[in-house]
């Protein structure tokens, strides 16, 4: 029995593995199983290796030329191998045939994409050359581009040496401003310490504070309701008082009515005691004048003596009618 071939990808060995579980399957061993079996291969790898395969399968089963069989194998298993050996080699031949075909076809089809390739490569040198000179021009442009990155590294550069200058003076001020910081923190601490004892002290003057305040409140409180006590007592005199006072008013006021009409009265009794006066004065003065002097004549007596009884007569009524105090 020839060993195993080994080839690239598909091993001899599997195709033969492969027919020999096919067979005990009970199935025919082809080209298109053995690949499915396998699961790779190309029909032109896997012929002449199924080929190898039928060749020795004779041999492996014991079969030999004569029409006795050898090693107590029984014919019909022999005509069996027979039949599948000769099935096998025309499908083979079948198979080989139509790969044949597809190659030859495969073949046609390669040289017309070649031919198409070589048109596209001959297209495409075209459009390389035209990118090599489109690259010359951008490879110049890129030169220029290059110096001038160039130079405007070396300015960032310097740029960047003076931003690492500022950077360190920054850094020195920050240290310092951080020392004044901690400074001020360390004060701020200490004042806030001396504020919370302040409000402390402060608290407990606030809270002593409002003890006295409160005391004050309180007797404030009763000072004032004392106070309220005694304006109410002293309103209650006063109203007393003012009620005395309005009955006192109204007296007076009553005694002050009766003393005008008094007063009236003696004006009017004083007018009616001068208009007697008056009239007594003229009555004096007409009796007065009646008196004559004695040489007057006899015959002038009678009738001056009639006229003084008349005159006294007149001047007594006049003193009746008048108006007694």
């Amino acid at each position: 029995m020839n060993p195993p071939k080994v080839t690239r990808g598909v091993q001899e060995a599997d195709v033969w593995a492969a027919a020999d579980a096919l067979l005990a399957q009970g199935l025919r061993p082809t080209i298109e199983r053995v690949r499915q079996q396998i699961g790779r291969g190309s029909p032109n790898t896997v012929s002449p290796m199924l080929e190898s395969w039928f060749a020795t399968l004779g041999q492996r089963l014991g079969v030999v030329q004569t029409d006795t069989p050898q090693g107590g194998v029984p014919e019909p298993v022999l005509r069996l191998a027979q039949e599948l050996w000769e099935s096998a080699s025309a499908q083979a031949m079948d198979r080989a045939q139509q790969a044949l075909h597809e190659r030859e076809a495969a073949l046609q089809a390669s040289r017309l994409s070649h031919e198409a390739d070589l048109e596209h490569m001959e297209q495409r040198e075209k459009a390389l050359h035209q990118q090599k000179q489109a690259m010359d021009e951008a490879m110049k442009l890129a030169r220029a581009q290059a110096q001038e990155l160039s130079r405007r590294l070396d300015e960032m550069q310097q740029l960047a040496q003076d931003r690492e200058a500022q950077l360190s003076s920054l850094r020195a001020e920050l240290a310092a401003a951080s020392k004044a910081r901690e400074l001020e923190r360390k004060e701020h601490s200490e004042e806030q310490q001396a504020a919370a004892q302040e409000r402390q002290r402060l608290a407990e003057q606030f809270a002593g504070n409002e003890r006295r305040m409160l005391t004050d409140l309180d007797r404030a409180r009763q000072e004032v309701a004392s106070a309220k006590k005694a304006q109410a007592e002293q309103e209650r005199k006063s109203e007393a008082r003012l009620a005395e006072w309005q009955t006192r008013q109204q007296h007076l006021e009553e005694e002050l009515l009766q003393a005008r009409s008094q007063l009236l009265g003696a004006q009017q009794s004083a007018q009616a005691a001068q208009d007697r006066v008056a009239d007594l004065k003229a009555l004096l003065s007409a009796t007065q004048s009646s008196s004559a002097p004695a040489s007057a004549t006899d015959k002038n007596a009678a009738p001056r003596t009639g006229s003084r009884s008349l005159q006294r007569r007149a001047l007594a009524q006049r003193a009746r009618n008048l108006p007694r105090k």
